[in-house]
């Protein structure tokens, strides 16, 4: 399987061909194949086991076993948001957002204050990660990964550990970074109500294939809820995932 980082189709988005991994015998991901331009949200939802982080991380070039005849064609940079934060303990919070980064210290440090800023962070650069409350460590890990500029962003169930308030308001912070950076965005959740407000595209993943592959005629938002198409979309989704009727709420 050729993992290629340089350019590609679609406006510098993902593109990826025949795409197959197995665990002990058993196919997560079978033939999948995907274009994702930059500047689309697209979000994967599955049942638990269903191949879902593995794509991702397929994606992100973190599992090196995965295998076909086609190839994974990214654009660089990239970055990776998992639902744990991931914040060094032992570096302040500007020190997180800008460790790696290239080019003088001082630059580095101005750019991780900037993206701080576009937060809501400005006053915690000098905080430990220990200080931080879930939704702040959150927003510090979105703040690390877009300062990166990148054109690709990976989120791996990132509000998943959050209370609902909290993650609402993640969510508008998420709409409002990725219309400013336009990155290509994959968001791999559990969540449909997440995966409806947040995402252009909506795929569902079962028995190693797409089973659904959405997009609402209604732009993503808390709008979205008030379109008159909203209820039979989460009706669609929800029966793709296996919800029975009397369940779905």
């Amino acid at each position: 399987m050729a993992h290629d980082p340089g350019l590609t189709p679609a406006e510098d988005g993902v593109r990826l061909r025949a795409l197959s991994r197995s665990f002990d015998g058993r196919t997560v991901l079978d033939g999948i194949e995907l274009d994702i331009p930059r500047g689309e949200f697209t979000a994967l939802l599955g049942h638990s086991g269903s191949g879902k982080s593995t794509l991702l991380r397929a994606v992100a070039g973190l599992d090196e076993a995965v295998a076909g005849e086609g190839l994974i064609q990214v654009p660089e940079p990239s970055s990776v948001v998992f639902q744990d934060a991931r914040l060094l303990p032992w570096s302040r919070v500007l020190d997180n957002v800008a460790l790696g980064l290239p080019g003088p210290r001082a630059a580095a440090r101005e750019r991780g204050r900037a993206a701080l800023a576009e937060v809501g962070l400005a006053d915690k650069e000098n905080a430990w990660p220990a200080t931080l409350s879930g939704g702040e460590a959150a927003r510090v890990a979105l703040a690390r990964a877009l300062v990166r500029e990148p054109r690709l962003l990976l989120l791996d169930e990132p509000f998943g550990a959050l209370d609902a308030l909290t993650r609402m308001r993640m969510h508008g912070l998420l709409r409002d970074l990725c219309a400013r950076h336009r990155p290509a965005v994959l968001l791999v959740t559990h969540d449909v109500d997440e995966a409806l407000l947040l995402a252009d595209r909506l795929l569902v993943l079962t028995d190693g294939r797409f089973s659904l592959d959405l997009r609402p005629d209604s732009p993503a938002g808390p709008e979205r809820r008030r379109h008159p198409g909203f209820a039979d979309l989460r009706d669609r989704l929800l029966f793709a995932l296996g919800v029975p009727e009397e369940a779905r709420v």
